[in-house]
């Protein structure tokens, strides 16, 4: 939190013009400076294309934020086994461990550098930026700092809530706010990002950056995440609808070219790696010198049907060697693999739980949903009438999202949301583990911040 705003700007501005995917035009580096990137609508641009940059950090997408959870999930493995990764899988995390404070470090580094764009592009004046240019660069940010936020809330819980830009000297000793509060925040960011365009000049343009599609996307998860009500699944339900029914995305038949293909008509939003912003877990997670992530084994593999097309992609092995790997991330050298934050395969299964809870039956509409991704997957589906009750469909409806986003991060904060997590994942089954502890070198730098119960 005590990043400075010249100190993310600059490595923004860095970032986002030596792009090789990039999706703007260049402005000579000398001519662009914090001090005056606001000035012009082209710098303004290099400030939204940096700000997507942060989540490309090997302690934010490009490593940490997705195999953290994994590590709590019980899905990965470390090669040496450093009690800083283990700790997650015996839920025995300390409060001075650096992945948790990693985690926090990047994602409020990502929301000062929204909270910058959201604010500094409202302040340039008439002439300087267009005002269509300028609504959708604060629309964007908005829906960044509502991903961040998303990601913190289910992670830490009560947060502090920050929607200015903080620099150095600014005071930082602010108390954390009511997760209701954060939430509150990130609904009404994400409903101002429905109003972003629903794509833009190039496909790498639209799939990694927001659109109106992919807001409708996450709020939809955010609402299924928001409070157990007709009124939030409803919510849910109603936009997962809408994006399936929109025509712009549709499942790939290879469920391994999600990954081997940048961009397919599956992605919702993608972020874009490349040789200047590399996918680190990538460039670990493959059998090879420097390979540090790999499956748990057999009993990951064991949750895939022998039928199932996703297994042999998902976890593999190689001739003569007993480890089990993450399939997912393969294009390592160079380690340029995207990642699809979130997919149409995703937005039928919040549609199939929400859709089943509002109606308070394995309705048609969401038993449909449930077995469109079975389908891709070349698995038989029992009728709806197998399931005895709704909580029975939900928990199924959990199982298959686990397999469908296998070593995607989601499978542990999905699970702890309904509870599965206490007999699926847990080796200390207790809801005060949840949530990871508040890094502790965060509560000595900030005295008002509160620690979570059990740590």
């Amino acid at each position: 939190m005590k990043t400075t705003f010249k100190y993310i700007l600059a490595a923004s501005i860095f970032f986002s013009l030596g792009s090789c995917k990039k999706f703007l035009d260049r402005e000579p580096i000398a001519q662009v400076t914090p001090d005056n990137i606001f000035s012009t609508e082209q710098g303004a641009q290099s400030a939204v294309t940096g700000m997507y940059r942060t989540l490309l950090s090997p302690y934010s997408y490009g490593q940490s934020i997705v195999i953290v959870p994994e590590f709590s999930a019980q899905q990965v493995n470390h090669a040496a086994s450093y009690a800083e990764y283990t700790d997650f899988k015996s839920n025995t995390i300390r409060i001075d461990n650096p992945w948790v404070q990693n985690i926090w470090n990047a994602s409020y580094a990502t929301i000062n550098a929204a909270n910058n764009v959201v604010v500094k592009v409202n302040e340039m004046p008439q002439g300087a930026i267009s005002d269509a240019k300028k609504q959708q660069f604060i629309r964007e940010g908005k829906f960044v700092r509502a991903l961040s936020y998303f990601l913190l809330v289910r992670a830490f819980g009560d947060v502090p809530l920050i929607i200015t830009p903080t620099g150095e000297t600014d005071n930082l000793k602010v108390p954390r706010n009511a997760t209701a509060d954060v939430y509150t925040q990130i609904i009404s960011d994400l409903k101002e990002a429905i109003l972003l365009p629903g794509s833009y000049g190039s496909t790498a343009e639209t799939k990694g950056r927001a659109t109106s599609n992919a807001a409708k996307a996450l709020l939809a998860k955010v609402y299924l995440y928001n409070g157990a009500t007709t009124k939030t699944y409803t919510d849910a339900a109603r936009l997962a609808s809408e994006v399936i029914a929109s025509g712009g995305f549709s499942l790939q038949e290879d469920y391994a070219s999600i990954w081997k293909t940048e961009n397919t008509a599956e992605s919702i939003f993608e972020l874009q790696f490349d040789e200047q912003a590399t996918n680190t877990l990538a460039s670990v997670s493959n059998p090879s010198p420097s390979m540090l992530f790999y499956a748990e084994g057999a009993s990951i593999a064991d949750m895939y049907e022998d039928t199932d097309k996703r297994k042999a992609f998902t976890i593999y092995q190689n001739t003569d060697d007993p480890k089990y790997y993450i399939g997912k991330y393969r294009l390592f050298s160079p380690a340029v693999q995207n990642f699809p934050v979130i997919r149409l395969a995703e937005l039928y299964l919040i549609h199939a739980e929400a859709q089943a809870r509002v109606d308070g039956a394995v309705s048609t509409a969401a038993y449909n949903s449930y077995k469109k991704v079975r389908d891709r997957a070349g698995i038989s589906t029992p009728d709806n009438a197998s399931f005895s009750n709704v909580a029975s469909f939900v928990t199924a409806v959990q199982k298959e999202k686990r397999l469908e986003l296998m070593f995607e991060g989601e499978a542990w904060f999905d699970y702890c949301r309904t509870g599965l997590a206490l007999t699926e994942m847990m080796s200390k089954a207790d809801r005060n583990y949840f949530l990871y502890p508040i890094p502790d070198a965060e509560r000595k730098i900030n005295s008002m911040l509160t620690q979570n119960q059990g740590y």
